[in-house]
């Protein structure tokens, strides 16, 4: 029986992920086209002297335990990925220059004991959800349901950064049932961390399967567009004219910018449309990677909070007001949850924060405002930083943007109310036969890279049903 020709456009975990599957199915002859140099789109790594950089900031929710280890199982190459766990130290926040543990030391940010009460209350509610009950919770923000509990604007300065790290999304954009869903995921797993080789290594570990089970990947290989006939998807035509034929099409390339520009609006029925134009994307963020001449920090990762009046910062948010001190940061030490990401005696950490609604067309001037705002928080998480920093990379999300697309926001289509669960976009397209889409945007669960391993098991699960 002869293989189906299977065509992957681009190599995030997504694309690598499904491609992994079904060659190692051996029913698929598998070629993935990446347009970049680097493997992994928003989970990219890259070397700059000795240092070992990401694209973005990233922590892994369930590394192993997660999807991301579940398609290395399935593939039998479940160590090609080494992943070291967050646990000791235990992440921590910051709060205004102060260290504490999430939850055990929340009453250590000034906390009247009955707010700490109700906190404890809410989060035992949010955990205690049954799965069968998470659909229905998502039309409920963690905002609101908060607010039968406690208003105070310490508590969501807490759960307003969490929401933002999970999903980068604002709380009262974000769903109780996904929140529960990965919180309880999270809890019951202990496996938050990150892969040894930085976050390239797993997209990499793909490649690297599909390539032992006979694929083909071509990086620096752009696509022009997907060949539709007859409603019917037939193989994709490179940059350079070249057409590539092909029993089946995936397209990591996000739903919307595959339909808008891989494939062409023509093709698709006008409430198909409809639904896809209304989709949001989540927040861009941008990055700080820094080096350091030597280790200042024994931690793993801290979640910086510089302020409690959090309506107060959305209002200047909107106003397009960049604070002295950016009041939500992200700070994965990175060398220290993988030594070999740095050469001996040196130190690696990656900052991720940002503004919504980010400017229209952003500039220099934004951009140099944005990354002192975020040098002035890491300098009050690690006093004296500034005197052993060998180099910075501020990465923003307008460099996001040309690389990946999609606004150069973080995640793809957000996690917000009535975007999650069985509202996602769609896996198979609903227009174009034998074309697919296998991105985070169309993953059903999960932070950041699992949504989009998350969609390359389903799909892999789809495409084997049939």
């Amino acid at each position: 029986m002869s293989k189906k020709k299977v065509v992957i456009i681009g190599s995030g975990i997504g694309g690598s992920g499904v491609g992994a599957l079904l060659a190692h199915s051996g029913a698929y002859e598998v070629s993935l086209y990446e347009r970049n140099k680097l493997i992994g789109g928003r989970f990219a790594s890259y070397e700059k002297e000795g240092f070992k950089i990401d694209i973005g900031c990233h922590l892994i929710a369930n590394c192993d335990k997660g999807a991301l280890g579940q398609i290395l199982r399935l593939v039998g190459r479940p160590d090609w990925v080494e992943w070291h766990y967050a646990l000791k130290p235990e992440p921590c926040i910051n709060f205004k220059g102060k260290r504490v543990r999430f939850p055990e030391e929340i009453d250590a940010i000034g906390l009247p004991p009955e707010d700490v009460s109700k906190l404890m209350e809410f989060y035992t509610r949010v955990l205690s959800i049954p799965e069968a009950e998470y659909d229905a919770w998502d039309r409920r923000s963690v905002f609101s349901l908060m607010q039968e509990y406690t208003k105070n604007e310490t508590v969501r300065a807490v759960f307003g950064l969490l929401s933002a790290i999970f999903f980068v999304i604002s709380d009262q954009d974000t769903p109780v049932g996904e929140y529960a869903l990965c919180s309880k995921q999270m809890l019951m797993n202990q496996s938050t961390g990150y892969p040894a080789g930085g976050t390239g290594s797993v997209p990499e570990a793909y490649v690297r399967s599909i390539k032992t089970d006979g694929g083909q990947v071509f990086l620096s290989t752009p696509i022009k567009q997907v060949v539709v006939e007859n409603g019917e998807a037939k193989g994709i035509i490179l940059e350079t004219g070249q057409k590539i034929e092909a029993d089946i099409v995936i397209s990591n390339a996000g739903n919307q910018p595959t339909v808008n520009f891989l494939v062409g609006r023509k093709h698709y029925r006008p409430e198909v449309l409809e639904r896809l134009d209304k989709y949001q994307y989540s927040y861009c963020t941008s990055m700080m990677k820094i080096a350091l001449d030597q280790p200042i920090t024994d931690e793993l990762m801290v979640m910086f909070i510089g302020r409690d009046d959090l309506s107060v910062w959305e209002k200047e948010n909107q106003a397009g007001i960049i604070p002295e001190v950016l009041p939500g940061v992200m700070a994965p030490v990175i060398s220290n949850l993988d030594p070999k990401a740095c050469p001996a005696g040196r130190q690696l950490i990656i900052a991720g924060g940002g503004m919504h609604p980010m400017p229209e067309k952003p500039d220099n001037k934004f951009f140099k405002k944005l990354e002192a705002s975020m040098y002035n928080a890491l300098k009050i998480i690690y006093p004296g930083i500034e005197k052993h920093i060998m180099w910075t990379i501020f990465t923003t999300s307008r460099e996001i943007d040309n690389l990946f697309g999609e606004d150069g926001n973080v995640v793809g289509i957000a996690q917000k109310i009535g975007q999650v669960g069985p509202d996602r976009p769609f896996l198979t397209d609903p227009c174009v036969k034998n074309l697919y889409h296998c991105s985070a945007d169309s993953g059903r669960h999960g932070i950041g890279g699992e949504l989009a391993a998350d969609s390359a098991l389903r799909l892999f699960e789809l495409l084997e049903s049939k």
